[in-house]
């Protein structure tokens, strides 16, 4: 990670990111380990972390002037994370679609996509409706937003509890909230 640092150009900028790197990189490294339950995918995390906080360096000498930039962080690894285990879902199933295992020749083999194209109709409502709502939650205030992306991932109210440093009594208030606000924001004609 340090030769990436080094091709930073400006000194104080990279005096900055390498004392965040120095400092944080511990405690960005449990947080993405917690959930990834991979040496190697955790460390692609902070990896992320750090490419994020060099793009956007201002942004973080801001929060590190205010005084939130532990937070600021935590909240970066925390989507570097999010986006791992979201690629990883899709991987997964992806590669599920494709291959049966064939327990006669002791391997895998491909299977057969079935045809849905006499669907194509409700596969575009569906599109058109996880649209609608994903655009509806990026209205939403980011705490309640971060509240209904970490359930969406299955996390439960511990979990978010532990990971946005609040309660579990807030975190089940802003999930109510949050599904109360998009239910008036025009979340109700998705389902009419």
């Amino acid at each position: 990670m340090l030769p990436i640092i080094l091709n930073i150009v400006d000194d104080d900028d990279r005096a900055f990111v390498e004392k965040i790197y120095v400092k944080y990189e511990n405690k960005l490294y449990l947080i993405s380990m917690k959930y990834l339950n991979n040496h190697h995918d955790a460390q692609d995390c902070v990896h992320d972390t750090i490419q994020l906080i060099m793009e956007g360096i201002d942004k973080f000498k801001s929060a590190h002037d205010m005084g939130y930039l532990e937070k600021l962080l935590t909240v970066v690894c925390r989507n570097c994370v999010l986006n791992a285990l979201r690629a990883k879902k899709r991987k997964n199933e992806h590669e599920q679609s494709l291959l049966k295992y064939n327990y006669d020749d002791d391997e895998y083999e491909e299977s057969d996509i079935p045809d849905f194209s006499e669907c194509v109709d409700k596969i575009y409502i569906s599109e058109e409706n996880c649209e609608c709502l994903y655009g509806l939650i990026n209205k939403l205030d980011s705490k309640y937003r971060d509240v209904i992306m970490l359930k969406s991932l299955g996390l439960d109210n511990r979990s978010i509890a532990r990971v946005m440093n609040i309660s579990e009594e807030l975190v089940r208030k802003r999930y109510s909230r949050a599904k109360k606000q998009l239910w008036e924001m025009g979340g109700k004609d998705l389902y009419v």
